[in-house]
């Protein structure tokens, strides 16, 4: 009865979380706390607003025509390719999102709630996060307030690692994205290829699956090529394989570096779980939440290991 709740709590923690290293540094700069609490979360507010309003209408109309051309598409191989139930889902989806956004009397929230769902839970949890990041300890204290006497240093202490290795792991993984994505947008437009600016934006999305993401991104990139011509279909497989290459011994290395811990086999199987179990907001948990039971399991481990040390000892 009280899913949407827990789910809205623990969304809240884990931006309050992620943004408690910027206000932080803030903070440690001599600026107030609720200053930079406000100024953050202002930034945030206006990234996103530039990205659905500027972006999200172009993305919108080179998605369909893309899906278009892809089902149009006809490989000797395979013969034609079917995309017509995917166009007929998406359509009327895009369809209400692409009128709310061209009319030009929506507002922030209505085109968010658009894209996510429910308005009532996104404004609740940025409302809650803006509370908990507020205060310097704001999640500890909720947490001790809410948890028993017993138990409160142990979560809190998985709390404070899985924080640490979340906020690495979400910082890393949004710079690679965004220089993923930019990069094969550029070098799409660059080759020619048509629907460049979607194919570049979903490279970077998945960014967050690995190994399989930059795979699903090359397929599409590698469709909407070689329905133009086979040879830039080539040169577009070349221009992912040159991305791969830079992002395995340049940025992996320079952006991942400080983020151990978190397996990708890890991520895959929570992200599948997350999307099965909650749909979106799932997804966005799903790494969260798979941290902190590796915590557990990690705690649990060691207290086994002791014991039997202690064991070995008498």
């Amino acid at each position: 009865m009280v899913r949407e709740v827990l789910v809205i709590i623990f969304l809240a923690i884990v931006i309050s979380s992620a943004l408690d290293r910027p206000v932080s540094f803030l903070e440690r700069r001599k600026m107030p706390r609720i200053l930079g609490t406000l100024l953050v979360f202002i930034v945030i507010l206006i990234v996103l607003s530039l990205v659905l309003y500027a972006i999200i209408p172009i993305s919108i109309l080179e998605l369909k025509n893309l899906l278009q051309g892809i089902s149009k598409l006809e490989i000797p191989i395979f013969g034609s390719l079917d995309a017509s139930d995917i166009i007929q889902k998406l359509d009327k989806v895009m369809g209400n999102l692409g009128n709310l956004i061209f009319s030009g009397g929506a507002s922030f929230f209505n085109v968010v709630a658009a894209v996510f769902g429910n308005v009532l839970l996104i404004i609740v949890t940025f409302v809650l996060s803006f509370y908990l990041t507020l205060n310097r300890e704001g999640v500890e204290t909720f947490l001790r307030a809410i948890l028993p006497i017993t138990q409160e240093d142990y979560i809190i202490g998985i709390y404070r690692r899985s924080r640490r290795k979340l906020g690495l792991w979400l910082q890393g993984q949004i710079l690679l994205m965004a220089i993923v994505g930019a990069l094969v947008s550029l070098g799409l437009w660059i080759l020619g290829v048509d629907y460049a600016l979607i194919l570049g934006l979903l490279a970077g999305l998945l960014e967050i699956v690995p190994l399989a993401g930059p795979i699903f991104a090359g397929v599409a990139a590698f469709l909407a090529a070689i329905s133009e011509s086979w040879t830039l279909g080539l040169y577009t497989i070349l221009l992912f394989v040159v991305i791969q290459q830079i992002e395995n011994h340049l940025l992996l290395p320079l952006v991942m570096r400080k983020t151990i811990g978190i397996s990708p086999v890890i991520v895959v199987i929570s992200i599948l779980a997350g999307s099965y179990l909650a749909g979106f907001v799932g997804i966005i948990l799903a790494v969260p939440t798979a941290v902190v039971f590796q915590e557990i399991l990690k705690d649990w481990e060691e207290r086994k290991l002791k014991i039997k040390g202690g064991r070995i000892i008498e």
